[in-house]
């Protein structure tokens, strides 16, 4: 297949490019050239920003687009505008954060409700969701009897820019003690962006016109489970965990009115083949990744995310 990526040189799209050379499909990547720009040398690279000029990807068609960048409805109106029937089979990443109130403790499907849609066409990350939202909404509307939408939870494994996972194995892997945790009991679900990938590959292959949620795993352990497993993954006592609750300073923690939206259900999904691998496999890749990233020098935290040792100080005291 001829497949379009706008994006794919970070993360999810990363994955996904990978996937689907791996599947040997010919891939084109459609981004603004500043991320890695050397990744993938035997797919195709134009250059373009979806929020100005579309121009370079005027007369040309694809069998499918994956979508992995759009995070306003105009970005998505925009592009499938442009491309019209020449998108093909059409796949939009979503996020599990478009449902509103969530009124089931746990498992709740993709038909659950949906937040009021924000058609803003600027991004702010309080109406991270709304957005979402409304991008689902231009899609459906543009292309959707040739829509594949996928809902992930967090995206966690090598290569994420965000620090929010890796925050945690670094952490446990320090082994420095007691450190500073959110809720004990808090759920917590995050899928690797390899299984995201495979998923979404194999949907794209079959032209599916449907959503899915994509996290994992289920049931969701909780946080001091997830704490757990990073140490035995990693071979090496856990710390002594002081649980503070949430805090913004403690990446993936959320308030407990937030928790049922950490219980997705993935039946759907797995019916439709979905698998993820063990946490102890995502965990161990992740350690590693960082590491070689940190020692090259490549590896820059996201700014405000995760705790310093004397911020961690403070709270302890």
């Amino acid at each position: 297949m001829r497949i379009l990526v706008i994006g794919g040189s970070s993360f999810v799209g990363r994955h996904i490019v990978q996937g689907a050379l791996d599947r040997g499909h010919d891939v084109t990547l459609f981004n603004r050239g500043k991320t890695d720009p050397g990744a993938f040398p035997t797919a195709e690279h134009i250059v373009g920003d979806r929020d100005g000029d579309l121009a370079e990807l005027g007369g040309r068609s694809w069998d499918a687009t994956v979508d992995v960048c759009a995070y306003t409805p105009g970005q998505v109106r925009r592009l499938l505008t442009a491309l019209g029937a020449r998108s093909g089979h059409y796949t939009f990443i979503s996020t599990i954060s478009v449902y509103g109130q969530v009124d089931v403790e746990s498992g709740f499907g993709e038909d659950a409700p949906l937040l009021e849609p924000a058609w803003d066409d600027e991004l702010t990350m309080e109406k991270y969701g709304e957005l979402k939202v409304a991008c689902e909404l231009a899609a459906r509307e543009l292309a959707g009897d040739r829509l594949l939408i996928i809902r992930p939870g967090y995206v966690i494994g090598p290569h994420d820019p965000t620090h929010r996972f890796t925050y945690w194995v670094e952490r446990v892997a320090e082994g420095r003690s007691p450190m500073v945790g959110p809720d004990a009991a808090q759920p917590l679900q995050g899928v690797d962006g390899r299984d995201l990938a495979a998923f979404t590959v194999a949907q794209v292959e079959q032209g599916t016109v449907d959503v899915f949620h994509i996290t994992a795993p289920e049931p969701a352990p909780t946080f001091a489970e997830w704490l757990q497993q990073i140490a035995d993954a990693l071979g090496r006592p856990l710390p002594e965990v002081q649980w503070v609750g949430p805090k913004d300073e403690l990446p993936l923690a959320a308030p407990s009115d937030w928790w049922p939206k950490m219980r997705a259900g993935l039946t759907k999904a797995r019916e439709a083949g979905f698998t993820w691998r063990p946490i102890a496999d995502t965990v161990r890749d992740t350690y590693d990744w960082v590491s070689k990233a940190r020692a090259a020098g490549s590896y820059h935290p996201r700014p405000g995310v995760g705790l310093t040792a004397e911020q961690e100080a403070e709270l302890l005291g």
